[in-house]
């Protein structure tokens, strides 16, 4: 930048993870953790809705069903991609020459500068009833912040 000024760019852009849809009982009297539906329809929804609509369904629900007891489901292990997340952090700095050996440097930080939110995953157990709803953010996920500091080298 010139005479003292001095900035920096830390930038995540990221897609969403993978997704997989599974039953919230286990009808199949196996020793599994979980167990998938049944794919009945297109888990794909139209593009172009409101963020809030996308953070009520990110999918559509209506494409899985209950598989019959003691069957398996026949629903693959991803469905579909989560939301992605787009972090931008700034810093600008400058330093001024107070002595020979001495300096200061005034810093702004700006964390998430785009204040953007970035959302978790849907629920993904059908039967929840938080399936297909976006109910969380991602882990350190913040407002933005501004915080400037005062350092002295010597």
């Amino acid at each position: 930048m010139g005479a003292g000024w001095s900035s920096g760019v830390i930038a995540e852009f990221r897609t969403g993870s993978p997704l997989g849809v599974v039953e919230q009982v286990n009808r199949t009297n196996a020793f599994s953790d979980s167990q998938r539906p049944d794919v009945v329809g297109s888990p794909d929804l139209p593009g172009g809705r409101s963020r809030a609509d996308q953070i009520e369904r990110w999918f559509n629900t209506s494409a899985f069903a209950q598989p019959a007891q003691y069957k398996f489901g026949n629903a693959g292990r991803t469905s579909g991609y989560g939301p992605g997340a787009i972090i931008v952090d700034i810093s600008i700095l400058k330093e001024f020459v107070v002595h020979e050996r001495h300096r200061v440097q005034f810093r702004t930080e700006m964390l998430n500068s785009i204040n953007n939110p970035n959302f978790g995953l849907p629920g993904l157990q059908r039967g929840s009833p938080t399936f297909g709803r976006i109910t969380s953010l991602i882990d350190g996920n913040q407002a933005r912040i501004i915080q400037f500091g005062l350092h002295y080298k010597f």
